[in-house]
């Protein structure tokens, strides 16, 4: 906040003035990753590390499609979506220890496969982030 306060000082600006520049543009702002894109929640699943304990195995991911009557139904079915992907990788991370080595591919074949299945076709492409188990 002191921050903007100096900068706004700096620049000759008012307060009134400095809050309406984003108002003022006209280009619309620009989701990550384009138009087609769909980011999900991440989606983390427990494993087995040993007694009384575990790890967690999260995975950043979305859907990209050039179609836009895909991406409004991808919207809408997003909590399915994401339960099955939860489900997924739940049966998957079930069989991991600390020291495993994650495979990407299967996870996002796992996922592909339950998107096609949910969406009833395919056009929906899979698209990993970040993977960490811990």
């Amino acid at each position: 906040m002191i921050r903007r306060r100096f900068l706004a000082a700096a620049l000759g600006l008012t307060a009134a003035s400095f809050m309406a520049l984003p108002a003022t543009a006209s280009e619309p702002k620009k989701k990550g990753g384009g138009v087609g894109y769909t980011q999900f929640r991440t989606v983390t699943a427990f494993t087995d590390v040993g007694r009384r304990r575990h790890g967690t195995l999260s995975v950043d991911m979305g859907l990209y499609t050039d179609n836009p009557k895909l991406t409004e139904q991808i919207v809408m079915m997003m909590p399915r979506l994401q339960d099955a992907y939860l489900t997924r990788l739940q049966s998957y991370a079930g069989g991991l220890t600390s020291q495993s080595v994650v495979d990407p591919d299967f996870i996002s074949s796992q996922f592909q496969a339950v998107t096609d299945q949910i969406l009833g076709q395919k056009g929906a492409k899979v698209l990993l982030g970040s993977i960490l188990l811990n």
